[in-house]
Protein backbone atom coordinates (compact mmCIF):
# COMPACT_ATOMS: atom_id res chain seq x y z
CA UNK A 1 0.00 0.00 0.00
CA UNK A 2 2.73 2.44 0.98
CA UNK A 3 4.72 1.53 -2.14
CA UNK A 4 1.69 2.27 -4.33
CA UNK A 5 1.14 5.67 -2.66
CA UNK A 6 4.82 6.49 -3.04
CA UNK A 7 4.69 5.53 -6.72
CA UNK A 8 1.66 7.80 -7.30
CA UNK A 9 3.39 10.68 -5.49
CA UNK A 10 6.60 10.29 -7.51
CA UNK A 11 4.62 10.08 -10.76
CA UNK A 12 2.78 13.33 -10.00
CA UNK A 13 6.05 15.10 -9.20
CA UNK A 14 7.62 13.80 -12.42
CA UNK A 15 4.69 15.02 -14.52
CA UNK A 16 4.78 18.46 -12.94
CA UNK A 17 8.55 18.70 -13.43
CA UNK A 18 8.29 17.77 -17.10
CA UNK A 19 5.52 20.27 -17.68
CA UNK A 20 6.56 23.63 -19.15
CA UNK A 21 5.38 26.74 -17.34
CA UNK A 22 3.31 27.94 -20.30
CA UNK A 23 2.08 24.54 -21.49
CA UNK A 24 -1.62 23.92 -22.11
CA UNK A 25 -3.37 23.10 -18.83
CA UNK A 26 -1.00 25.10 -16.62
CA UNK A 27 -2.46 27.71 -14.27
CA UNK A 28 -0.98 30.94 -12.99
CA UNK A 29 -1.87 32.75 -9.77
CA UNK A 30 -0.24 35.99 -8.74
CA UNK A 31 -0.44 39.72 -8.23
CA UNK A 32 0.70 42.84 -10.05
CA UNK A 33 2.11 45.78 -8.14
CA UNK A 34 2.62 49.38 -9.25
CA UNK A 35 4.17 52.42 -7.64
CA UNK A 36 5.14 55.85 -8.95
CA UNK A 37 6.12 59.24 -7.59
CA UNK A 38 6.80 62.47 -9.45
CA UNK A 39 7.18 66.20 -8.86
CA UNK A 40 6.99 69.24 -11.11
CA UNK A 41 7.01 73.04 -11.11
CA UNK A 42 4.82 75.22 -13.32
CA UNK A 43 3.53 78.76 -13.71
CA UNK A 44 -0.08 79.17 -14.90
CA UNK A 45 -0.68 81.68 -17.70
CA UNK A 46 -3.49 84.25 -17.32
CA UNK A 47 -4.97 84.56 -20.83
CA UNK A 48 -6.56 87.95 -20.04
CA UNK A 49 -3.39 89.72 -18.91
CA UNK A 50 -0.91 87.46 -20.73
CA UNK A 51 1.15 87.16 -17.53
CA UNK A 52 2.33 84.19 -15.54
CA UNK A 53 1.13 83.56 -12.00
CA UNK A 54 3.01 82.21 -9.00
CA UNK A 55 5.08 79.07 -9.34
CA UNK A 56 3.15 75.92 -8.37
CA UNK A 57 5.01 72.89 -7.05
CA UNK A 58 3.20 69.58 -7.51
CA UNK A 59 4.00 66.19 -6.00
CA UNK A 60 2.14 63.04 -6.98
CA UNK A 61 2.33 59.58 -5.42
CA UNK A 62 0.33 56.55 -6.51
CA UNK A 63 0.27 52.81 -5.97
CA UNK A 64 -1.89 49.85 -6.98
CA UNK A 65 -2.21 46.09 -6.51
CA UNK A 66 -4.00 43.65 -8.85
CA UNK A 67 -4.44 39.96 -7.93
CA UNK A 68 -4.80 37.83 -11.06
CA UNK A 69 -5.50 34.29 -12.25
CA UNK A 70 -5.00 32.75 -15.69
CA UNK A 71 -5.35 29.37 -17.39
CA UNK A 72 -3.34 28.24 -20.41
CA UNK A 73 -5.93 27.26 -23.00
CA UNK A 74 -3.12 26.32 -25.40
CA UNK A 75 0.66 26.19 -25.31
CA UNK A 76 1.99 29.74 -24.69
CA UNK A 77 -1.53 31.21 -24.64
CA UNK A 78 -3.38 32.06 -21.42
CA UNK A 79 -6.80 33.51 -20.63
CA UNK A 80 -7.02 35.42 -17.37
CA UNK A 81 -8.95 37.67 -15.04
CA UNK A 82 -7.86 40.35 -12.62
CA UNK A 83 -9.31 42.62 -9.93
CA UNK A 84 -7.52 45.50 -8.28
CA UNK A 85 -7.29 48.56 -6.10
CA UNK A 86 -5.33 51.77 -6.61
CA UNK A 87 -4.78 54.97 -4.66
CA UNK A 88 -3.12 58.28 -5.52
CA UNK A 89 -2.40 61.64 -3.89
CA UNK A 90 -1.39 64.95 -5.47
CA UNK A 91 -0.30 68.03 -3.49
CA UNK A 92 -0.02 71.44 -5.16
CA UNK A 93 1.60 74.41 -3.38
CA UNK A 94 2.29 77.89 -4.75
CA UNK A 95 4.83 80.53 -3.63
CA UNK A 96 2.39 82.06 -1.16
CA UNK A 97 1.84 78.77 0.65
CA UNK A 98 -1.68 78.17 -0.67
CA UNK A 99 -2.36 74.49 -1.16
CA UNK A 100 -4.81 72.06 -2.68
CA UNK A 101 -4.84 68.33 -2.10
CA UNK A 102 -6.35 65.72 -4.41
CA UNK A 103 -6.94 62.15 -3.25
CA UNK A 104 -8.43 59.31 -5.25
CA UNK A 105 -9.04 55.60 -4.93
CA UNK A 106 -10.11 53.17 -7.64
CA UNK A 107 -11.49 49.63 -7.87
CA UNK A 108 -11.19 47.71 -11.12
CA UNK A 109 -11.80 44.36 -12.86
CA UNK A 110 -10.67 43.04 -16.21
CA UNK A 111 -9.96 40.10 -18.50
CA UNK A 112 -7.12 39.38 -20.93
CA UNK A 113 -5.76 36.94 -23.51
CA UNK A 114 -1.94 36.77 -23.79
CA UNK A 115 0.49 35.13 -26.20
CA UNK A 116 3.93 34.20 -24.79
CA UNK A 117 7.08 34.32 -26.91
CA UNK A 118 9.90 32.84 -24.83
CA UNK A 119 13.50 31.80 -25.29
CA UNK A 120 14.26 28.43 -23.67
CA UNK A 121 10.95 28.68 -21.74
CA UNK A 122 12.57 31.25 -19.46
CA UNK A 123 12.68 34.79 -20.85
CA UNK A 124 10.76 36.79 -23.43
CA UNK A 125 7.59 38.83 -23.91
CA UNK A 126 3.85 38.36 -23.75
CA UNK A 127 1.23 40.41 -25.56
CA UNK A 128 -2.47 40.36 -26.30
CA UNK A 129 -5.84 42.11 -25.98
CA UNK A 130 -7.51 43.12 -22.72
CA UNK A 131 -10.64 44.85 -21.46
CA UNK A 132 -11.00 46.64 -18.14
CA UNK A 133 -13.62 48.47 -16.07
CA UNK A 134 -12.83 50.71 -13.12
CA UNK A 135 -14.76 52.87 -10.70
CA UNK A 136 -13.11 55.57 -8.65
CA UNK A 137 -13.77 58.54 -6.39
CA UNK A 138 -11.73 61.71 -6.04
CA UNK A 139 -11.70 64.39 -3.34
CA UNK A 140 -10.18 67.85 -3.77
CA UNK A 141 -9.65 70.20 -0.81
CA UNK A 142 -8.26 73.76 -0.86
CA UNK A 143 -6.52 75.48 2.04
CA UNK A 144 -8.25 78.76 1.08
CA UNK A 145 -11.79 77.33 0.55
CA UNK A 146 -14.04 75.67 3.08
CA UNK A 147 -15.76 73.66 0.34
CA UNK A 148 -14.49 70.22 -0.61
CA UNK A 149 -15.15 69.00 -4.15
CA UNK A 150 -15.99 65.35 -4.78
CA UNK A 151 -16.71 63.40 -7.94
CA UNK A 152 -16.66 59.83 -9.23
CA UNK A 153 -15.36 58.21 -12.43
CA UNK A 154 -16.39 55.18 -14.44
CA UNK A 155 -13.74 54.12 -16.94
CA UNK A 156 -14.10 51.55 -19.73
CA UNK A 157 -10.88 50.59 -21.49
CA UNK A 158 -9.74 48.08 -24.07
CA UNK A 159 -6.47 47.58 -25.88
CA UNK A 160 -3.31 45.54 -26.33
CA UNK A 161 -0.61 45.21 -23.66
CA UNK A 162 3.07 44.28 -23.82
CA UNK A 163 5.02 42.75 -20.91
CA UNK A 164 8.52 41.47 -20.28
CA UNK A 165 8.45 38.02 -18.63
CA UNK A 166 11.07 35.90 -16.88
CA UNK A 167 10.89 32.50 -15.16
CA UNK A 168 13.95 32.27 -12.86
CA UNK A 169 12.81 28.89 -11.49
CA UNK A 170 10.24 26.32 -12.56
CA UNK A 171 7.23 27.54 -10.59
CA UNK A 172 7.97 31.27 -10.35
CA UNK A 173 7.23 33.89 -12.99
CA UNK A 174 8.15 37.57 -12.96
CA UNK A 175 6.79 40.20 -15.33
CA UNK A 176 7.14 43.95 -15.93
CA UNK A 177 4.92 46.20 -18.01
CA UNK A 178 6.60 47.64 -21.12
CA UNK A 179 3.67 49.53 -22.58
CA UNK A 180 0.20 49.36 -24.13
CA UNK A 181 -2.11 50.91 -26.66
CA UNK A 182 -5.74 51.39 -25.69
CA UNK A 183 -9.03 53.21 -26.08
CA UNK A 184 -10.56 54.83 -22.99
CA UNK A 185 -14.12 56.03 -22.40
CA UNK A 186 -14.70 57.83 -19.10
CA UNK A 187 -17.80 59.33 -17.49
CA UNK A 188 -17.60 61.68 -14.50
CA UNK A 189 -20.34 62.56 -12.03
CA UNK A 190 -20.48 65.12 -9.25
CA UNK A 191 -18.79 68.53 -9.24
CA UNK A 192 -16.83 67.77 -12.42
CA UNK A 193 -19.50 66.13 -14.58
CA UNK A 194 -18.58 65.21 -18.14
CA UNK A 195 -17.25 62.55 -20.53
CA UNK A 196 -13.80 61.80 -21.89
CA UNK A 197 -12.67 59.66 -24.85
CA UNK A 198 -9.13 59.00 -26.01
CA UNK A 199 -6.72 56.66 -27.79
CA UNK A 200 -3.51 56.25 -25.81
CA UNK A 201 -0.06 54.86 -26.56
CA UNK A 202 1.87 54.39 -23.32
CA UNK A 203 5.42 53.26 -22.62
CA UNK A 204 6.70 52.29 -19.20
CA UNK A 205 7.18 55.36 -16.96
CA UNK A 206 6.78 53.80 -13.50
CA UNK A 207 7.57 50.68 -11.52
CA UNK A 208 4.89 48.13 -12.51
CA UNK A 209 5.68 44.44 -12.04
CA UNK A 210 3.98 41.16 -11.15
CA UNK A 211 4.91 37.95 -9.35
CA UNK A 212 3.17 34.68 -10.32
CA UNK A 213 3.08 31.09 -9.13
CA UNK A 214 2.62 28.44 -11.84
CA UNK A 215 0.90 25.15 -11.06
Amino acid sequence: MYKKLLLVFVSVIAIQTAKAQTQKGSQMLGASFGFSTSSSDSKPLDANTNTYGSNVHSKTTSYNVYPNYSYFIADNLDLGFTVGYGRSKQENTDNTGLQNLQKSHTFSAGAYLRKYVLYDNKIGIRTGPYVNYSYGKQETAYSYYATQYNYSNKIYAGGVGLDFVYFPVKKLGLAARLGNINYVYQTTDGSNKGTYKAFNLNFVDAVDFSVNYVF
